[in-house]
Formats: C-alpha cells, sequence, structure tokens
C-alpha cells in the first residue's frame, strides 16, 4: 500500500500539502517502501570541495541477528515466504504496486542504506564524490555486475531508472527528483547527477532507489506519448531483469517464483528458489507462518509476536517513532495552550510511566526513553533520554506554574478556576500499540493532576480537527521513518500548519534556534554536518520540549525452527533472503 494517488512524494521524502502530513500516523517505511532498498555494503560518502567528509568506515554489523549455527550453510529448498498485497500485477518500479519484498529481491539500487545505522554505503556504485560545492554528484558503478540475462549494467541503466522515478505518470517517488535536473551517464560506469539547489536528503532518499534495465523498458517507454508509465508493461510475458540474487521465473496474479541468481557479483542464495505469495489480511498472513508455509513474517503486531515460542521471535532495531506534539495555539482555550509554560510540558513528562507500557504494551520491545523522533541511528543523539518517572517533581512544577486542585477532583485548575484538561487526537487507522501508550499515559499523567482525554478519530475529522479547527492540545503520531532525515517540517516554524497549507508543524511550535539547526541541515549535503545539525536540532527540541516522547518501537519478525542464517536489516527487515538456508524441520522448504 502506497500514499494515495493524490498526494506526492517531495524530494526530502515527505508526501506534500497538509492532509499527506496527517497520514503520518499510519505511514509506515515499510510502506512507503522507495527508500528502503538495502543490503550490507561498506563505505560512506563524501563530499567535493567545502563539504568534505572522513574516509570510508567498514559496515555495521547486523544487531540482533540469529545466533551462528554451528553448521555450515547448505543449498538447496524453497523459501516461502507470504507478504501483504492484493496482486502482483503491475512490477512497475516506480509506482511502489506490490510489496517491496518482491522488487528488492531483483532489483538493486546503487547506493545502500547500511543494514544497522543507515548510513548511505556503496552497492552498485562503488564510490560517489559531491561536486560544485553539492550542485554534481559523480557515481561510480562496479565492474562486472551484470543483468539476469548476462548483459553489463552500465550507466545508461541508472540515468534511465532515475528518469523514470522523476517522470513516469504513476511515480509515488517523483519528488525524490524535484531538485535533480539532469541524469547523464558519461561513460559506461560513470553517472553524472546534476541539480538545480542543494538537497540534502538525495542520497540517502532516492539514490536507495533500485535501478532497473533501460535496454528491457526503453521501446516501451519511448512508444509512449504524453504522459509515460511503465505500468501497462506485461510483465509476464516478459519477466523483469535485475541484477539482484534472485531470478524471475514465473509470475502470476497472486504469486511470484525466483531463482538463485547463479552469477550473482555477490554470494548467490543458499536456497534454490523463492516463492513470493500475497495476502492482503493481516492475520491471514500470520495464519499461513503458523502453518509453517512462509519462513519468515514481518510485519508482525505485538499480540502476535507473544503468541509464539519466543525462540522463533527476533527483536529488532527499526527506525520508528511516536510522540505526540504539543499544540501552542488552541483557539478553544483562554490562554491559547496549556503549554506556554514550559514547566507545565516537563511535569507531563516526568509523569509518565514509559517503563510500565514498555512492558505492558510491547513485551519490552522499545527504548522508552529515547527522545525525540530522530529514530535514523547514523543521526540519532543516544545520550538524550526522557526521565524516569517522579509524580512530586510533576506536581511541584505545575504548583510552580500556578496550577493547583483547587476543588479537590484530582484535576488542578489555575487561579481562574480554568481546568488542565488536555485532549490528545490520535488517527482511528494508528498502529494498534499507540492506542495503549495513550491509555496509560492519560493514567499516569491524572495522578500528577492532569485530566487527560484521549479521542480516536476517523481521517477526515482528524485532517479537520489539526488542520482547520486546531481544538485539541496533543497530536499523537506513529510511524516508521526512510535513511533521510524528512521531519524539518514538523519542527520548523515556517511550516507552521496555520500559514503554510504545504507545511506540517501542527502545533505552531516556535523555536530559533531550531530554525538554525534545520537550515543548517537543509544547506550541507557532508552527513557529518547534517549529523551535527540534527543532534543540535534534538537537544534544542527536548530541552524546549516539542512534545511528549514516547519511544522508538522495535520490529519483531518470526523466523521458523528451520531458517537459518536470518539477519534483520534496519531499512527493510526480511530484506537478506538470500543469506538464509533450510533445514529440517521447516515444512515450507
Amino acid at each position: 500500500m502506497l500514499p494515495r494517488k493524490d498526494k506526492v512524494v517531495r524530494s526530502d521524502g515527505r508526501l506534500d500539502g497538509p492532509i499527506a502530513h496527517s497520514m503520518t500516523s499510519s505511514l509506515h517505511r515499510r510502506r512507503l517502501l522507495a527508500l528502503a532498498a538495502t543490503g550490507l555494503g561498506l563505505g560512506r560518502a563524501h563530499d567535493g570541495g567545502a563539504q568534505e567528509e572522513a574516509g570510508t568506515p567498514e559496515a555495521s554489523p547486523a544487531s540482533g541477528a540469529t545466533p551462528v549455527a554451528e553448521v555450515s550453510p547448505e543449498k538447496g529448498g524453497t523459501l516461502r515466504l507470504v507478504r501483504p498485497g492484493d496482486s502482483l500485477q503491475n512490477l512497475n518500479p516506480a509506482a511502489f504496486a506490490v510489496d517491496y519484498q518482491v522488487t528488492l529481491s531483483y532489483l538493486e539500487p546503487l547506493i545502500s542504506p547500511d543494514a544497522l545505522t543507515m548510513e548511505p554505503s556503496p552497492w552498485l556504485a562503488s564510490k560517489w564524490a559531491w561536486r560544485d560545492g553539492g550542485l554534481t554528484l559523480e557515481l561510480t558503478l562496479r565492474e562486472g555486475v551484470t543483468w539476469h540475462d548476462g548483459s553489463p549494467l552500465t550507466a545508461e541503466d541508472a540515468a534511465f531508472s532515475y528518469t523514470v522515478y522523476k517522470s513516469d505518470a504513476d511515480s509515488a517517488v517523483s519528488g525524490f527528483f524535484a531538485l535533480s535536473e539532469t541524469f547523464e551517464a558519461i561513460s559506461d560506469l560513470v553517472l553524472t547527477v546534476r541539480f538545480r539547489e542543494l538537497d540534502a536528503n538525495w542520497l540517502l532518499n532516492a539514490a536507495t532507489l533500485p535501478v532497473f534495465s533501460r535496454a528491457q523498458f526503453a521501446d516501451f517507454w519511448e512508444a509512449q506519448a504524453g504522459a509515460r508509465s511503465l505500468s501497462g508493461f506485461d510483465w509476464q510475458a516478459n519477466l523483469p531483469l535485475g541484477t539482484g540474487p534472485w531470478e524471475f521465473a514465473d509470475l502470476t496474479e497472486s504469486s511470484a517464483r525466483l531463482i538463485r541468481a547463479e552469477a550473482y557479483w555477490q554470494q548467490p542464495a543458499w536456497a534454490d528458489a523463492l516463492e513470493i505469495a500475497v495476502e492482503p489480511g493481516r492475520h491471514d498472513r500470520f495464519k499461513v507462518w503458523e502453518t509453517g508455509d512462509s519462513a519468515l513474517l514481518w510485519p508482525v503486531s505485538e499480540r502476535e509476536a507473544s503468541s509464539v515460542d519466543n525462540a522463533s521471535v527476533i527483536s529488532a532495531p527499526a527506525a520508528s517513532v511516536m510522540f505526540a506534539a504539543f499544540n501552542f495555539a488552541n483557539p478553544d482555550l483562554p490562554s491559547g495552550s496549556y503549554w506556554t509554560d514550559l514547566r507545565v510540558r516537563q511535569a507531563a513528562s516526568l509523569a509518565m510511566n514509559r517503563s510500565r507500557y514498555a512492558a505492558e504494551v510491547f513485551g519490552d520491545r522499545i527504548d522508552a526513553f529515547a527522545a525525540g523522533v530522530v529514530s535514523q541511528p547514523w543521526a540519532h543523539d543516544a545520550t538524550l533520554q526522557s526521565p524516569e518517572r517522579d509524580v512530586l517533581a510533576a506536581q511541584s512544577l505545575l504548583a510552580e506554574a500556578g496550577w493547583i486542585d483547587y476543588d479537590g477532583d484530582g484535576v488542578r485548575e489555575d487561579v481562574n478556576g480554568f481546568p488542565l484538561r488536555p485532549a490528545i487526537i490520535v488517527r482511528a487507522d494508528a498502529r494498534p500499540e499507540l492506542d495503549g501508550v495513550l491509555a496509560r499515559v492519560a493514567r499516569d499523567l491524572y495522578d500528577a493532576g492532569f485530566g487527560i482525554t484521549v479521542e480516536s478519530l476517523s481521517a477526515d475529522d482528524f485532517d479537520d480537527r489539526w488542520i482547520n479547527a486546531r481544538t485539541y492540545d496533543l497530536i499523537a503520531y506513529a510511524y516508521d521513518q526512510v535513511p533521510g532525515f524528512t521531519d524539518f517540517d514538523l519542527f520548523g516554524s515556517q511550516w507552521d500548519i496555520r500559514n503554510n497549507p504545504a507545511g506540517w508543524n501542527p502545533g505552531g511550535y516556535i523555536n530559533p534556534e531550531a530554525d538554525a539547526a534545520i537550515d543548517a541541515f537543509l544547506e550541507s549535503v557532508s552527513l557529518e554536518r547534517q549529523r551535527a545539525a540534527l543532534q543540535q536540532l534534538q537537544v534544542v527540541t527536548n530541552e524546549d520540549l516539542f512534545g511528549l516522547w514516547f519511544g522508538f518501537p522495535r520490529d519483531a519478525i518470526l523466523v521458523q525452527p528451520g531458517v537459518k542464517g536470518f539477519q534483520p536489516n534496519i531499512a527493510w527487515q526480511t530484506v537478506n533472503t538470500s543469506s538464509l538456508w533450510l533445514t529440517a524441520p521447516f515444512a515450507g522448504g
């Protein structure tokens, strides 16, 4: 499932327009898909000129992986996976009409997010360099990489792929290329990308899209007059080529069969074949895994994960956030906001029992004390932590701020008798764990004197409340993130939804230091400079508290007992199917 067709993904990785930002309660990295082309690689980008970076680091080890087996990997067998979806009718890479697991099985990107840090790492491109002050990017492709028909991968393939992503009428990611002007193959192995202005996220959020064969699609593409799209290509009659570890052997409406690509430029897959079936129902997918007909299952809910043998559950880091942003401009309040005084915001944070909801809602599969919304490990400041619960300290802060329980009902009032009763709004289709967190937070904050109400709203009502009426006090979100930082419009004052209809910033948050950090991020293509800017942003928005931080949920992945070699990947947890091998008693093999 992708963003609605009437919304566009910008080059920074966000959907365009105010309604789109309300979708973040259900928008997931695994749903957006376009930024999660993954694999284990080496290296880090380095910028030319004034934005030069440090040398090439080594790839991070995968975390939370299945322990290394005593036996060596064995070839053979068929891996079976069940994935979300209704059909496999349209494999247009730009449209993202099918589950990304299918795409990642046979196609690969030039640049891959590191499996642990999400930093850009060489993949089909062996190196890259920024030139002209960040307005030109030169990527050098690996030698010896071939398509599944034996023809060589060239820079023309990459240039064609990026052109399609930019121009395809069905492209879900055309906005990623809004600042890019040209894609030029200056030799078989060198691609030059030129930009109209600096694009801080292009390397992380566009270069990580998989590339596809120009020879296979160019005639079909160029024969179309006017608006063009690869969506009408006959995928069943002309099985798509790739450079990845799996090669297409058969494709039907609801399933794909791929076989090991023996000439793969890396270690070939251990299994002989990979079969992927689509199933729209989450419960139905879980049942398929329970019967042994899917080697892996992801995503899964905490309820599903807690219902199976712990030995089958892998808990892995995820670029995922939960929080509730303060509204500083509620027209229903005489003062405009409960949160103008920082002490009230701090009191709310201190009253939260994060350890309790971590255990009760997530089975402790969450970093509940992680502060902020920058969950990408390459940019996250792990030294910033939300506080342990301290109700007495919270009560003291509220009293200092003038909130006293005058009438003895448990809810504090100001000097005029106006009660401290904040309303939290959340979309009804948000991930279910968010509802569990909010219910517990409401109870926690009552102990300090807050009378919290939680309103679960339909998508339309949610949009109307935060964009138009603005009659709420906290707005709760849960979503997954892409490798590049795209939430600058959540904090930046110029993206205040009251003044900027294409903005987000739901509560009218204003902090000049936060704005300066955002500007520093957007004005750099250097990962080190971006990291410094984002860590400053995290410090500022934690000191001048932007919202209530609920932490970073982890992903649960279910692995059949007879499946060995699983290594999670933070950008797409189940991407590394070629590293799996099968032993009894896995019935699916």
